[in-house]
């Protein structure tokens, strides 16, 4: 029995019932004003059935507005159900006067908005996941020109941080059997290396390939996050030799290459997703291929080419002597990559200059490089820095050809990640450090 189909019928079965008991000839006013109406009644709202069918409303109504109204439509929300301010004043100062569990209650209680509540209302019904998350994904493009919606997107990164939380997530192994419409949206989410077309699909779920998605019951045929994994012998060093390798079904391999991570849903952004993927797909690996004993990623270092040029231009970088600096200018040369004299001289440069970018460029105390921020945090070491990792033009645009290799051993991950997250320390291999060292 496929669970979420069962509980998405079952919640319109209970919506269907509770329309008997809405009035909607009432509303009045344009399709914005109607929807905000609806909003303040779900805000309200305690009936299970009528409630529920006010949350398939306003979500099938959220959906038909343009995205103009959907920006008009989220301020006034913020206006009207965003914090009391005066309310949770007056509740901090009955708490300052008198520090007790019941005057704290009533604090918390403040503190929770009603938007906040609407969209956990929202989020109830059958297509409820579906339209939140989209929403989010609309707030997040407003937000840059309209920052005073920072707040509601708290209240609903919060909640979206509840609602998928990976104890609630279902890990799937995506091969060439697995329904069309998810091999459609592999296909279409895969954002690290282009998926060409259907053989290209094929390949990349071969004998010497895997593929693992993470889903929520309630998005039904949506990826949230997939991870695909290349079997090799030994740690490959170019995205080259994985999509030129012949498959060998897998039976010499000894490594698992995680060589593309993508987030399907962009309303999930920041929320953490991946944190537990890759642990969790190690661990099924080693239950499903005892011979795989080295879990690495190919891993691309997409904020290093903006970085080094804004440093060359720099007349005053701490990272690099004069020296230094004169020899990374050769990568403003067209067709450096595809000159032996001038990549031999800028190899020892450029490679020492990204473990550099890696391990020493700061942002807010953490790893400027958001993948290297990624597998810190998650556990992972340092292991290479791989030269021309990705020849491809993309590949020379956004690190000049490098590509990384994280690893992940299964009995340091857990320690290195909690060094990192308690001290800040980084987990190098013994080449990154002398690299450093020199």
């Amino acid at each position: 029995m496929n669970i979420g189909r069962f509980t998405k019928n079952l919640v319109d079965t209970i919506a269907d019932a509770g329309e008997n008991f809405l009035n909607l000839k009432r509303l009045r006013g344009t399709p914005t004003q109607k929807f905000v109406s609806l909003c303040d009644d779900l805000i309200s709202h305690k009936g299970m059935a009528s409630g529920l069918a006010l949350s398939r409303q306003v979500v099938k109504r959220y959906r038909n507005l343009s995205h103009k109204e959907k920006l008009w439509v989220l301020k006034e929300l913020n206006r009207k159900a965003g914090p009391d301010m005066t309310e949770i004043q007056s509740a901090a100062k009955h708490f300052i006067q008198l520090p007790n569990e019941e005057n704290l209650s009533m604090l918390s209680k403040k503190l929770k908005t009603n938007r906040r509540k609407l969209f956990s209302r929202m989020i109830m019904a059958s297509e409820g996941a579906h339209v939140v998350v989209k929403l989010r994904e609309d707030l997040l493009g407003f937000i840059p020109q309209h920052p005073e919606l920072k707040g509601m997107d708290e209240d609903l990164k919060s909640l979206l941080k509840s609602w998928f939380n990976p104890g609630f997530l279902v890990l799937r192994k995506i091969d060439w059997n697995t329904e069309a419409a998810i091999l459609e949206k592999i296909i279409e989410y895969e954002a690290v290396h282009d998926i060409k077309n259907w053989d290209d699909l094929k390949q990349r779920l071969g004998n010497d390939r895997r593929c693992f998605a993470y889903f929520h019951p309630s998005l039904e045929d949506e990826p949230l996050i997939f991870v695909e994994v290349a079997l090799t012998k030994g740690i490959s060093s170019s995205i080259q030799d994985i999509f030129n390798a012949k498959s060998k079904g897998g039976k010499q391999a000894d490594t698992a290459i995680f060589y593309s991570i993508n987030n399907c849903q962009k309303g999930l952004r920041s929320i953490p997703l991946g944190n537990f993927l890759i642990k969790i797909v190690v661990m099924q690996l080693a239950f499903e291929m005892p011979s795989i004993k080295t879990y690495s990623t190919l891993s691309p270092v997409p904020g290093f080419a903006k970085w080094l040029k804004q440093e060359i231009q720099n007349r005053s970088s701490v990272f690099f002597t004069a020296g230094d600096l004169e020899t990374l200018k050769i990568i403003d040369e067209d067709g450096w990559q595809d000159n032996n004299k001038k990549s031999r001289e800028l190899r020892k440069t450029l490679i020492n200059a990204c473990a550099k970018y890696l391990v020493k460029a700061k942002k807010e105390g953490n790893p400027m490089d958001p993948v290297a921020r990624f597998h810190f945090g998650n556990g992972a070491q340092l292991f290479r820095i791989n030269w021309m990792g990705n020849s491809s033009e993309n590949g020379i645009g956004e690190s000049f050809g490098l590509m990384v290799n994280y690893l992940y051993d299964p009995r340091q991950i857990e320690s290195n990640h909690e060094a990192y997250v308690q001290r800040g320390e980084l987990s190098l291999s013994k080449s990154v450090k002398a690299m450093l060292a020199s």
